[in-house]
């Protein structure tokens, strides 16, 4: 949004509508038994975050033995959302959870690889063959 008049000269280039947070991430979970699948879609940024990290938390507390993130729907994944996924990579081992990423979109795939992490993730290009695993 861009405004000049009668505001001095000044140029709004954003207000506070232009950062909603109404459903920019969406996170839908399927559980059986020991296995979980958290299914996202949307942008994984410093605004969508912190909810994200409550759900992956919760799931990683239930005794799972199986995460599976499904990735394939995110269409933006930021630095806080790969902070994120080193954490709960992190977790999961502390757990004993295998941590299992869906992850065959360029929105997902480059920023990971283009940080280095691809090493560090069981990166799967379908759901069903991540809990096959």
């Amino acid at each position: 949004m861009s405004e000049s008049a009668g505001n001095g000269g000044r140029e709004v280039v954003a207000t506070e509508d232009d950062f909603s947070t109404e459903e920019p991430m969406g996170v839908e979970v399927e559980r059986s038994g020991d296995t979980s699948v958290i299914r996202l879609s949307g942008e994984i940024d410093m605004l969508t975050t912190p909810a994200l990290r409550a759900k992956v938390t919760e799931e990683l507390g239930a005794g799972l033995t199986v995460l599976v993130l499904d990735m394939l729907a995110v269409e933006f994944l930021g630095s806080s959302g790969l902070a994120l996924l080193v954490e709960a990579l992190d977790e999961s081992r502390n757990r004993g959870v295998a941590l299992r990423l869906v992850a065959d979109s360029r929105p997902v795939s480059r920023p990971l690889q283009a940080t280095g992490l691809t090493d560090l993730f069981e990166i799967h290009p379908t759901v069903e063959e991540a809990l096959a695993a």
